[in-house]
């Protein structure tokens, strides 16, 4: 009888053993696979989603800048990742990050200066601007910015 008891506790370990390794290695594949999906994570701390949190942040670390990158709710997000958004960063931009829901969104399209990106949103494509500290607008394109069309702008 106490043979049979010991088994069975061996066996239930086992078991709750096997189980906890299968969702550690499909957890960790999961991650591996999606990090982008676990982007937020990372992206807190430079991505802005206020155009006055840019501006301050930009100031307090003597930033070259402010690259708005706005993304329409209808194309997701747009080919935004995490990689990119590190990127620009790294070259010492403040990131402003608008979506549909983001309060500054209709105001930044409501704005003249930003007449020539208006016909990409309402496209459902991605546009992208940069602003020095005093807010002025240098340049406003289609798409999404790259390093070498940063490095034309200062």
């Amino acid at each position: 009888m106490r043979s049979k008891n010991i088994k069975d506790i061996r066996i239930q370990k086992w078991v709750l053993l096997s189980f906890f390794g299968v969702f550690w290695v499909i957890l960790g594949t999961l991650i591996y696979i999606n990090k982008e999906k676990f982007g937020f994570l990372k992206t807190s701390s430079f991505v802005f989603h206020s155009k006055q949190e840019a501006i301050a942040n930009a100031e307090k670390n003597e930033k070259k800048g402010i690259i708005l990158i706005l993304t329409p709710k209808s194309c997701g997000d747009c080919g935004v990742s995490t990689t990119l958004l590190e990127e620009l960063n790294s070259l010492g931009w403040s990131i402003l990050r608008l979506e549909e829901e983001d309060p500054d969104y209709e105001t930044i399209l409501s704005d003249d200066r930003f007449s020539e990106i208006l016909p990409a949103i309402q496209e459902s494509k991605p546009a992208w601007g940069v602003f020095n500290l005093g807010e002025e607008l240098l340049i406003a394109k289609p798409g999404l910015p790259s390093k070498s069309d940063l490095e034309t702008i200062l």
